[in-house]
């Protein structure tokens, strides 16, 4: 109950933001772990809490997305397989940048490897995070709508 009470009494947004942030560069726990359950705390807080999380997040992914754009051949040797580039150009090929917003609304699709390709395959910085930012948006908003429909709900059951 302890932990309850410090979500309730404790503004979380720059923990969501630094969370999200964290996630879209390097952390792989997704901000998902803390966002459910302060929103269900605090559900009619989801407005700004998604919101620290879609600005984290797209942050966190523009940082991933120049790195890439400027040290592209040098990252892609050390740190990312032959599959998943293979992969990811084949996204891109069929999908273009469009298979960003998808995979930045579902947790279980690499977004992160997609961004990396995006900036190796030099797509135009803006087009990139306008995609990042929709689908970025999609995720938290709507899981921030869910939870505060269900929010009483959600709460009786787990008390």
């Amino acid at each position: 109950m302890e932990f309850l009470n410090w979500l309730q009494n404790t503004d979380q947004g720059i923990f969501l933001f630094v969370l999200s942030f964290a996630n879209a560069i390097f952390l792989p726990v997704g901000p998902e772990v803390a966002f459910i359950p302060i929103l269900m705390v605090s559900y009619s807080k989801f407005i700004p809490y998604a919101t620290y999380c879609v600005i984290g997040s797209v942050l966190g992914l523009m940082v991933t997305y120049f790195i890439s754009y400027f040290y592209s051949q040098t990252l892609i040797e050390k740190y990312i397989s032959q599959e998943k580039i293979e992969n990811g150009v084949s996204i891109f090929s069929r999908y273009g940048p469009w298979a960003l917003i998808i995979a930045s609304m579902f947790p279980v699709f690499p977004y992160r490897i997609l961004v990396i390709i995006s900036g190796c395959l030099k797509q135009r910085p803006l087009t990139v995070i306008s995609f990042l930012t929709l689908g970025k948006s999609l995720r938290y908003f709507g899981y921030g709508f869910l939870i505060a429909k269900l929010g009483e709900s959600v709460i009786k059951y787990l008390k």
